[in-house]
C-alpha cells in the first residue's frame, strides 16, 4: 500500500508541536516515548513511501506515563482523524494512520479504542469515554476539517 492522499509531513507537524523534548524529558529514548514512536512510524512510512507499518501497532510504548500538553495532543490526534481515509471494512491495524492514532490516543485519553475505520464512530467512542475531551476532539477536528 502506498501513501496515498496522506500527508505524512503535516501530521509530522503537529506530532512534532506534542513533542516535550530533551530540555524538559531528559534524555531521548523514541522506543519508550509515545511522541517518539509516532514521529518515528512516519519517517519510516515517508522513507519507504507507504502507508503500512508492518506490526507497527503492537509497538506502540504502553510504558511512556508523560503527561503532555492535551492541546497539542488534541490538535494532533485532530489532523490525523483528517487523513484518515474512512476505510471502514478495510481497515488496517498497521496502517501509518493508525499507527500514530493509536500513539496519541494512549497519550490523550490513556488507553486504545478498536478502530473500526470510521472518524465518526471513533469521535463518538472518545466522547462516551471521556466528554470534555472528546467534545474538544471533536470540535478541533471539525474546526480543522473547515480548512
Amino acid at each position: 500500500m502506498t501513501a496515498r492522499n496522506v500527508d505524512l509531513n503535516k501530521i509530522r507537524v503537529f506530532i512534532d508541536r506534542c513533542c516535550k523534548t530533551e530540555a524538559e524529558c531528559g534524555t531521548c529514548n523514541k522506543a519508550h516515548c509515545l511522541i517518539g514512536f509516532a514521529q518515528t512510524a512516519l519517517a519510516y512510512a515517508r522513507q519507504k513511501n507507504t502507508t503500512r507499518i508492518p506490526r507497527g501497532h503492537e509497538f506502540v510504548p504502553h510504558d511512556d506515563f508523560r503527561v503532555y500538553y492535551q492541546q497539542d495532543l488534541i490538535e494532533a490526534l485532530a489532523e490525523v482523524l483528517l487523513q484518515c481515509q474512512n476505510c471502514r471494512d478495510n481497515h488496517e491495524e498497521e496502517c501509518v494512520i493508525n499507527v500514530t492514532r493509536r500513539s496519541l490516543e494512549l497519550a490523550l485519553l490513556g488507553e486504545n479504542f478498536d478502530y473500526e475505520g470510521s472518524v465518526s464512530a471513533y469521535l463518538m467512542q472518545a466522547g462516551r469515554h471521556n466528554p470534555e475531551t472528546g467534545g474538544r476532539l471533536l470540535q478541533a477536528y471539525q474546526e480543522r476539517k473547515k480548512t
